[in-house]
């Protein structure tokens, strides 16, 4: 007799497999962090201290919530249905001003129990106050990948841009050999931030080797305004930067031309709705992003 943590029968498994194979009537084992056991019909001998009967329901790996601002969920009903610069100008970032840690740490706490509730595992986390994101999603549980946003102007956290590095290059130190939380390095945008502070984060992404986040192409009015300040696209700002590269999670990507999907796919970014796997590209939703688990 084998012993396992739990057993999940009597489902149908989504096993996401390299051949995408479905278990009918499957069965599910679990020691500890890893599954030992899976397949179909009878199971084998394994005694578990709690056994689910999922009754033909589906049993399939944790989804990924590829682009979040968790604390937000505070600001819910805050200037709703405006366009994007309006709602941020005039709204969140006045807003914003007045945050603080609490505020932050308790948001995001609502939104992982939102996200638990889901079947969301791992979430991608942009935003203020981020040490508190990562101490919340250590007591829920729940894998992350976050960062500090940085921008040109002084943020309620860190004060300058500058510092705003030299507090992401800390949170890099503090959490990197955590088994659940990750960081990366988070400019805003290419209109929020400076070429200089582009470049800077992207040199401290590099150094510690690991992600740099942004949104991209976000809406029409983004694009218009690059090309009039740097007469480029989004993309191709990026790339006169040094910044496409395996290591970029470009977020959003709504407003891309041909030209600038084909250099996204030299760098090593392609479509692929099928892209679940640590290590593989993938194409999820609106946004252009490199799987990096």
């Amino acid at each position: 007799m084998q012993n396992a943590d739990l057993i999940i029968k009597n489902g149908t498994i989504l096993t996401m497999d390299s051949k995408n194979s479905i278990l009918e009537n499957g069965f599910i084992a679990i020691r500890g962090d890893s599954i030992s056991h899976m397949g179909t019909g009878d199971m084998p001998s394994i005694k578990a201290a709690k056994v689910i009967d999922a009754k033909g329901g589906l049993v399939l790996p944790g989804l990924v919530n590829g682009h979040t601002h968790a604390a937000m969920t505070l600001f819910r009903g805050l200037a709703d249905d405006l366009p994007l610069m309006q709602w941020l100008e005039n709204y969140i970032f006045p807003a914003e001003r007045n945050m603080d840690a609490e505020f932050v740490y308790t948001g995001t706490l609502l939104a992982l129990a939102e996200m638990i509730l889901s079947g969301t595992t791992t979430f991608c986390d942009m935003y203020l106050f981020e040490e508190e994101v990562a101490k919340a999603a250590k007591k829920a549980g729940v894998r992350c990948l976050v960062g500090e946003v940085l921008y040109d102007f002084p943020s309620p956290n860190y004060g300058s841009a500058g510092k705003g590095l030299e507090y992401t290059e800390s949170l890099i130190q503090k959490w990197q050999d955590d088994p659940i939380v990750s960081i990366a390095v988070e400019p805003h945008s290419l209109f929020t931030c400076s070429p200089e502070l582009l470049m800077a984060s992207n040199e401290l992404a590099l150094k510690h080797r690991v992600p740099l986040i942004i949104h991209v192409a976000e809406t029409l009015n983004e694009v218009s305004e690059i090309k009039k300040k740097y007469a480029k696209t989004p993309i191709e700002h990026l790339h006169s930067l040094g910044l496409l590269g395996t290591h970029l999670i470009a977020d959003h990507c709504v407003h891309l031309g041909q030209s600038d999907i084909k250099k996204m796919a030299k760098h090593g970014y392609r479509a692929d709705p099928g892209a679940d796997q640590a290590g593989r590209d993938g194409w999820l939703g609106n946004r252009w992003m490199r799987i990096q688990q």
